[in-house]
Order: C-alpha cells, then structure tokens, then sequence
C-alpha cells in the first residue's frame, strides 16, 4: 500500500506540473490529472474538487508569473473574470450534488463537443461587428464560467476560442487573460468545493506543488517565445482529449 501511494502521490505531482504546461498554454491538461486519479481509484466528484485546489495554485502562480515579466491588462482580466464568477458559481454548486455516473455522462458529452470546436475553420471575414462582439463577450463568458465551475476540464480552450474571435487577442495575451479568469473565478468554487466536503487535501497539496512549478515556468517560456510556444501546447491539449476518447 505505502508503495502504491509513492508511485501515484509522485505521478500526481509530475503530472500537476505537466498538466500546468498544456492549461496553461491552451487547456485540456486536467483530463490527465482526472484520469490518473479515477484509474487509482478516486471518485470522479473527489477528483474534481481536488483538482481545483491544484488550479487555483496553478492560476495564482501564472498570474504572479505574467505580473514579474510586465505583462497584464488586470483592469480586462477583472472584467471578464467578474462576468464569469457568478456562472462558475452556479457549475461548482450543481457538480457537488450529481451522481458519479451523470458526472461522466456529461463530462464525455461536453469534452466531445470541445474538441469538435477545436477543428471548426476560423473566417478571416466576420459577420460580426466589433461593437457586436465587445457586447456578446461577456454573457458569453458568463456561460464559459458555469462550464468551469461545472467540470473545469478543457475551459482553458473555451476560453481562448471566446478571446480569440470575440476580442481579436494574439496567443500569448489570450492566455495572459485566461490565466487571471480562471484565478479569479476558482476562488469561490473552491469554496464551494470545500463546504461539500469532496477535497482530498493530501492530494491537493501534492497537485499544487506540481502545478505551481509547471505554472511559473510555462509563463515565462510563453512570455519569451510568444505565439510559437503556445500553439505547441495548443497541438498537445487537443492530442490528450482526443486520446482521452479512444482510450475509452
């Protein structure tokens, strides 16, 4: 037994860094964490609310990341993350009190339709214009935070998708936004989490020091190597959910 829980808490801590690298860039890292910890064992909801102790680290890490090299809009970032707080709200309450089985049911059907998304062609054209897309951004993103605070899973590229086309972002200053979104949004879930009694704390911890480490170091390599660096990670989160499929 004592050796199982070195080799999963020492996976989970590797993983919650590598997880950080590809959340952090594009989204989609949380399936690996998730994964890892329903194959030893772990309720899907205890596995859920765990992981959020790991992204609020992960986020807050990004956050202090982008804040050292100069790089933050927070004025936008509180604006869209206060938009988004109540729905992530209202997602965290109604994942507490589903079954396990509903739970994936969902989960399978939502992560389906996030990488049909993902291979949509992107018009060079829009129909939309800009008044009509700084108008529909933030019920938009209203709707992303109740998906975050629902499952968390794969929002990092709803949230990208959303600043990309609706507010016409480069890569990096798109994750630069969605780092400080997700931040702000965890922290009343987590709360929520925690009054639901579904955290694992020993695994949180272990998660946290992963995702802090793989967080801070994934900033600073976006920072410096811009567009390219993203678009790597951007190729690796649509890898992991479309394996995440067949391997079911």
């Amino acid at each position: 037994m004592e050796s199982i829980d070195f080799v999963f808490l020492s996976g989970l801590f590797f993983l919650g860094g590598f997880s950080s690298f590809v959340n952090v860039l594009a989204g989609g890292g949380s399936i690996l964490v998730l994964g890892f910890m329903m194959f030893f064992g772990i309720e899907p909801a205890v596995a859920n609310a765990t992981n959020r102790v790991g992204v609020l680290i992960s986020t807050g890490s990004g956050a202090l990341a982008f804040t050292s090299e100069k790089f933050t809009d927070v004025k936008e970032s509180l604006k869209l993350g206060a938009v988004a707080l109540p729905g992530a709200i209202l997602g965290a309450i109604y994942s507490v009190k589903i079954s396990s089985e509903l739970f994936k049911i969902i989960l399978s059907l939502i992560m389906i339709f996030v990488v049909i998304t993902l291979f949509l062609p992107k018009s060079k054209k829009s129909s939309i214009d800009k008044l009509t897309k700084s108008r529909i951004i933030y019920p938009v993103m209203f709707l992303v935070g109740i998906y975050g605070g629902f499952i968390q899973v794969g929002v990092g590229i709803l949230i990208s998708a959303t600043l990309r086309h609706l507010h016409s972002l480069d890569l990096v200053k798109m994750n630069m936004h969605k780092v400080f979104i997700v931040f702000i949004y965890t922290i009343p879930v987590i709360i929520v989490f925690i009054l639901s009694g579904k955290i694992n704390w020993l695994y949180a911890v272990v998660l946290s020091a992963g995702n802090a480490v793989g967080s801070w170091i994934t900033v600073k390599l976006a920072v410096k190597k811009g567009e390219k660096i993203v678009k790597i990670g951007m190729v690796i989160a649509v890898i992991l959910m479309i394996g995440n499929f067949f391997y079911k």
